[in-house]
Parts: structure tokens; sequence; C-alpha cells
């Protein structure tokens, strides 16, 4: 079963059964503060389905319109873009190097067979340029791997964002806690059954209504 937190104190919720008397039991969600006493909170306990609903709600709130994901997915697509563009010399200056390089290892390996060079110094040297075309295959390969990684994961996002209330309210409590610790560092219920919640990282800025509103416009 999936926590939350009281903003009244800050202590987590710890559930509690309660028995009706006829044997019928009641899950509770109850401070944990005001539970041990550690704290002055007077929150009073309540139902685990009634959280429940009041997280699939919120959940309906944050689902965002066909327009919107677009219009997200455009904007950080272009910011994407602009940094990929910002980096363009470092790649331009690592693709001329490596071009140099291949270059100088014909002329090693020309100058070894023309007498020029031994064995060893060939050796040597063929060792040195393997070793920094490598280094530069490897950071060419990082840069647009972290691009296309980021632009895949920010698309994976915005499909969830835009189809969360649905697949939120068909999950079981186990695919709902996923969901739950996907979106959120916390959620919070407060003492008028209000859901607060503090984002991940990754949903804070697609799901901030002013990075929304920029979006569209």
């Amino acid at each position: 079963t999936r926590r939350s937190s009281d903003l009244a104190c800050g202590s987590r919720f710890i559930i509690v059964n309660a028995n009706n008397g006829k044997g019928k039991i009641y899950p509770y969600f109850v401070c944990n503060g005001r539970h041990s006493k550690k704290t002055g909170c007077t929150r009073q306990a309540i139902l685990i389905e009634d959280v429940e609903r009041m997280v699939e709600k919120y959940y309906e709130t944050i689902q965002i319109s066909a327009d919107l994901r677009q219009s997200l997915a455009g904007m950080i697509h272009a910011e994407f873009d602009r940094l990929l563009a910002s980096d363009s010399g470092e790649l331009e200056s690592l693709a001329k190097e490596r071009a140099s390089l291949e270059e100088e290892r014909l002329v090693v390996l020309r100058a070894h067979y023309s007498g020029a060079i031994s064995l060893e110094l060939l050796k040597e040297e063929q060792m040195r340029i393997e070793a920094r075309l490598d280094d530069i295959k490897g950071r060419l390969s990082a840069h647009h791997d972290e691009y296309a990684a980021a632009r895949v994961y920010l698309d994976d996002c915005l499909a969830l964002l835009a189809n969360i209330s649905l697949i939120y309210s068909r999950c079981d409590n186990q695919n709902r806690r996923l969901c739950n610790q996907a979106f959120f560092r916390k959620i919070f219920i407060d003492e008028d059954r209000e859901v607060k919640v503090e984002y991940q990282p990754s949903y804070e800025a697609l799901c901030d209504v002013q990075s929304q509103a920029n979006a569209l416009n």
C-alpha cells in the first residue's frame, strides 16, 4: 500500500486496521506522529480507499491533452536541437581530428614499408593512434546516444502523461505504486483532504503550469 505524508507535521501515514465490532475490518491511514505521540498533530484517521480516490482524482488534473502533448514535445525537442547545435563546434573538431589520425595512420604505415621507420616504432605509433581514435569514437557515440536517449525518454514520459488517468484507474495496487513512484517524490493529504505533491524531476517541468503555457504559446 502506498504511503502519503501529512502536511501538518510532516510524518508519514501508517496503516491501522479498525474493527467495527462485527468482524469487518476497515484499513485506515493514521499519522505516525500522532499515533506515536511524537508530535502534536491532530490529523484524523482516513480510510485508505478514500485516499486512493483522492489520488486517482488528482491524476485526472495532470493528464494532458493531445495538443499540449504535441506542444510540449515540440518545445523540448527544439531545446535539444539548440543544445546539439551549440555542441556542433566540438563535434566538428573531433571529426576533423579523427580524419587526421586516420590519414596519419596511413602515413606511418607507408613510412614503415619504405624503410623509414622500424617495426617497433610502427607498432608504437599505431597503438597511440588507435587509442586516440577509440577515445574520439567513444565521445562522438556517447554524445549522439545521450541526445537520442533523452528524446526517447521525453516521448515516453509525454505518452504516459497523456494517458495517465486512464492507466492509473485500471492499475492494480502494485502498478499504482509504480505510477506514484514514477511521478512523485511525495504525496501529501492535507486536513481539507486536498492532494498536494512533489514531482519527480522528470515530470516537474512537464506538469508545471507555466511551462505548459509556454509550450502552447
